[in-house]
């Protein structure tokens, strides 16, 4: 067999190189997909094709295998999981005409208890296009309490969260900072202790004069309980906790779905000494049902498709309520 010659070699090394470039000059376009799944899933369901769209863009085929881990955080500048904010919309989802909320202009609140101080969630997704939120025009409009999204994980840091701390108190309005647990790290770590001086650290020393919460939650990227049985996630719980009260000398705020709990604590007990946040919609209820260990609520979550004066995200804001029976948890440190 003769040997090929040097003009073979060179086309065949120049063909295996424009493979190769195409291959390379592919990948913009599958980030640009990542990223458009990114911000059709801070939505909630809200944007074109809602959370599932995301879902399918960053992590694969629904319904079939997930994508590499590295694309699997669509959700950080959302406040809460996809499966969560699709509950608080009500019937017919995000899309819903008869949603609480959707009613404009101003806050039009569903179920208002009498006596109750309303308030709102907000995340990143609550600064569309970077836009602020004017926090002394929804003081106006009725907002006196803000939970406001400072970590996901040991991972994510909102960008806007420290400025919304500091001008909603300005404008009167209480606060607090909350971390989304990430028990299994979701490729970063899944300490709690690290997850919670991550939170810490960007915190800083507004640690000592801000309520923390810890919102512990619906798995957005993978297996409901993050792929941990109810006793691993009860100790996570107790040790992010701890490590919150030793630093700050506060207990932080328990933010809680109900059915949650139920699966993947199996309904722990252990901790109903604490806070609680909590998040269910009702277009009839007087109180919403509470995680096993509680006797009470602080706050309720009852929509998280609300508008509201002065947040940019209109139809798209997180609606709560203090209960007016219990000392308030926000403005005062527990």
């Amino acid at each position: 067999m003769p040997v090929p010659s040097h003009r073979w070699w060179t086309h065949a090394c120049c063909a295996v190189a424009s493979l190769t470039l195409a291959g390379l000059s592919a990948a913009p376009a599958v980030a640009d997909a990542t990223q458009s799944g990114r911000t059709a899933a801070r939505a909630g369901g809200a944007a074109p094709g809602g959370a599932a769209a995301g879902r399918v863009a960053a992590g694969g085929v629904a319904g079939g295998h997930p994508a590499a881990r590295s694309a699997s955080r669509f959700n950080v500048g959302a406040a809460h999981s996809p499966q969560l904010l699709s509950q608080l919309a009500g019937p017919g989802g995000a899309a819903g005409a008869a949603s609480p909320g959707r009613a404009a202009p101003g806050m039009v609140p569903a179920g208002r208890l009498k006596g109750a101080k309303q308030g709102v969630d907000v995340a990143a997704f609550q600064h569309p296009g970077g836009k602020a939120i004017n926090w002394a025009t929804a003081h106006a409009a009725g907002i006196r309490f803000a939970g406001v999204k400072l970590t996901e994980g040991a991972y994510y840091r909102n960008p806007y969260a420290l400025a919304d701390l500091a001008k909603a108190r300005a404008a009167g309005v209480s606060v607090a900072a909350y971390a989304f647990a990430i028990p299994n790290g979701n490729g970063a770590s899944s300490s709690p202790v690290q997850q919670a001086d991550y939170l810490l650290s960007y915190l800083g020393k507004l640690s000592r004069s801000v309520p923390i919460m810890l919102d512990i939650e619906y798995n957005p990227y993978g297996l409901e309980c993050y792929g941990l049985g109810a006793r691993a996630i009860a100790s996570w719980i107790s040790a992010f906790n701890r490590e919150i009260k030793a630093r700050t000398g506060s207990k932080p705020i328990m933010y809680i779905p109900v059915s949650w709990w139920a699966t993947c604590t199996r309904g722990h007990v252990g901790f109903g000494q604490r806070p609680l946040w909590v998040p269910y919609y009702s277009a009839t209820a007087s109180r919403p049902p509470l995680p096993a260990g509680w006797t009470t609520w602080s706050i309720w979550q009852y929509s998280s498709t609300g508008t509201v004066r002065g947040i940019p995200a209109a139809g798209n804001t997180d609606l709560d309520q203090a209960n007016p029976a219990v000392p308030p948890v926000l403005g005062r440190r527990p």
